[in-house]
């Protein structure tokens, strides 16, 4: 007969190959630690004062308005006719 041992056969396992052990392996601790996941705050320390938030929203305005205005001149440019020349006969 062939060579293989019976704890082969029973352990369908046993014929992987350590690549598909430390795919195996990889997969488990990733379900485990997804299963176990707790939100996590950022110290206090890292967190804006109040005041760098609010200079941080009114830049955002600002940016936000600015790029509309240039939209809205992109759009006007755009349907505008040609201005005429006046000295062109």
């Amino acid at each position: 007969m062939s060579d293989s041992n019976p704890d082969d056969l029973a352990n369908p396992a046993a014929k992987k190959s350590s690549a598909e052990h430390a795919h195996d392996a990889l997969v488990a601790r990733l379900a485990r630690l997804d299963s176990s996941r707790i939100p996590v705050q950022p110290p206090k320390s890292l967190q804006p004062t109040p005041e760098a938030a609010k200079t941080r929203v009114s830049r955002l305005r600002k940016k936000r308005l600015l790029i509309q205005r240039s939209k809205r001149a992109l759009l006007s440019e755009q349907t505008m006719p040609p201005a005429r020349d006046p000295l062109a006969p």
